[in-house]
């Protein structure tokens, strides 16, 4: 009793003098809540990944190679394998999702004269993020993901992709409006994609939005074309100045976001390990593409057009030290470039889209091969953003790559995508979902994949195992809603 009563008198001495106590407890020399131009960058920088490792293994070793771009020496096996598709989920959720969501409610209740275009902004960036994890997992944390601090929502429930889709698209068409009106940002430098520019962040919402619209030919073709014809109503990217990327800084100590991870994941392994597919260089090199001599060097930093030549998925020498080529835009000419830029969606892709949108439905001016060959010239002119001394493309080599060969209408979809599976180089997300949806390239798997996949490649990530320890009856449900959690398994609008 005495012990109560002690107890007692205590929290009244504090109940009594309680006016003030909040304040007295602020560390005056930390902020309570950080600016929403910082929480942006760091966003903006953890959207290319947290961590080198992670991109090696989400992008590199599975992606790139699951869509021939590359042919990592070592690592075939993981292709065909579960091991090592957890990492992009683990990362992204509690750095890039958690901060989005925190500044995204920060900037829905402040009163600055920019919040309206600071949040739609925040919420084009917010579809950029969600849109990469669902097209790898398929169902996951969204309506409720990021809110374990904010509100108490330690085990999110795991929405269906076509919710999350089609709210994405509802959010890209507010975010647009709000930022086709004009007005001013607040992020400026601190915005690390268009320096807050507003009309640049309006056109990558409309561009977006076509992208996602594009996602659903294959399961809703009508909704497909409506949102395809809004988004380029609206208006999309116009030029290669209005490429979404990150710049990274050249630090080389720097395992963390702050340099190119590509990059760090290139440079970690040796020379002979991770190469440029042959599938991708016998398509260049068949139509003397320039760009040959853009992406690729030798291991002796060799950029001339006729010593490239690709590994074969299934080549018996993997692992040998031979000439086939680095990824010369990246550091492959012997110079490890940090500060390269990674890239989110390009004025290239986005003519591609254009030109298949006229294609499926007349959608816009209907001129396909007009936007074919644009896209084809953009995707080639906009190699030298990497810089560091990328030679540029010349006017006369892409006038000449066109000549030889020539657009065909009755190929339209087929060129139209394989021309967006070259120029989505480095953005392995984006390649593998535009492949899963178009079907383009014809892709054959590696010999391996008879033991391990039934021959397949495969069509989406499972769920991390730590998932389902921390969060299983949320996991269960969505195995459950979706048929199955294998890498065979197809999301929603991947049906076959």
């Amino acid at each position: 009793m005495k012990k109560i009563l002690i107890l007692l008198a205590v929290v009244a001495i504090f109940g009594s003098c309680d006016e003030g106590f909040e304040e007295l407890n602020v560390n005056p020399t930390t902020a309570s809540d950080l600016e929403a131009s910082t929480k942006l960058t760091y966003i903006q920088l953890y959207t290319g990944g947290s961590s080198y490792v992670a991109t090696l293994f989400y992008d590199v070793i599975h992606l790139m190679q699951d869509i021939q771009h590359l042919n990592a020496t070592s690592y075939v096996s993981f292709l065909y394998q579960e091991g090592s598709t957890n990492w992009f989920f683990e990362e992204q959720f509690p750095t890039t999702v958690k901060n989005l969501i925190d500044l995204e409610t920060s900037l829905e209740s402040s009163e600055s004269e920019t919040a309206e275009i600071d949040l739609a902004i925040a919420r084009v960036q917010k579809v950029l993020v969600f849109s990469r994890i669902t097209d790898l997992y398929g169902d996951i944390p969204y309506s409720e993901a990021g809110l374990g601090y904010l509100e108490g929502i330690r085990f999110p429930s795991y929405d269906s992709q076509s919710d999350i889709y089609f709210d994405m698209l509802a959010t890209l068409d507010s975010a647009s409006t709000v930022l086709s009106a004009g007005g001013e940002s607040s992020y400026g430098s601190a915005d690390l994609i268009y320096g807050g520019d507003v009309t640049k962040w309006g056109k990558f919402a409309n561009s977006l939005m076509l992208r996602l619209a594009l996602r659903l030919v294959k399961v809703d073709n009508s909704s497909a074309q409506e949102w395809a014809a809004k988004a380029i109503s609206r208006g999309v990217m116009t030029s290669n100045d209005d490429v979404a990327y990150v710049m990274y800084e050249d630090n080389a100590d720097d395992g963390g976001p702050n340099v190119n991870p590509l990059t760090k994941s290139f440079s970690s392994r040796a020379d002979t390990q991770i190469k440029i597919s042959a599938t991708l260089m016998d398509f260049m090199k068949d139509r003397n593409d320039p760009r040959v001599s853009v992406l690729c060097s030798t291991v002796d930093g060799d950029t001339s057009y006729d010593l490239q030549f690709g590994q074969d998925i299934n080549d018996p020498t993997r692992g040998t030290a031979n000439s086939k080529p680095n990824i010369n835009i990246f550091g492959g000419s012997g110079i490890v470039i940090y500060d390269a830029p990674l890239f989110y969606q390009t004025y290239a892709e986005v003519e591609f889209m254009v030109a298949e949108a006229a294609e499926r439905w007349g959608t816009g001016d209907g001129d396909v091969e007009a936007h074919y060959n644009t896209g084809v010239a953009a995707a080639m002119d906009y190699l030298s953003i990497y810089g560091n001394g990328v030679v540029p493309i010349t006017s006369d080599q892409i006038t000449t790559y066109l000549e030889a060969n020539p657009f065909d209408a009755s190929q339209a979809l087929k060129m139209i995508n394989e021309q967006y599976w070259v120029a989505t180089f480095g953005n392995g997300i984006e390649t593998y979902s535009n492949w899963k949806r178009s079907g383009y390239p014809e892709l054959i798997s590696a010999d391996v994949a008879a033991l391990l996949t039934g021959g397949e490649i495969p069509r989406r990530f499972p769920y991390p195992s730590s998932e389902e320890l921390n969060n299983p009856d949320a996991v269960a449900a969505a195995i459950a809603a979706q048929g199955g959690d294998g890498l065979l398994d197809r999301t929603w609008w991947d049906t076959e």
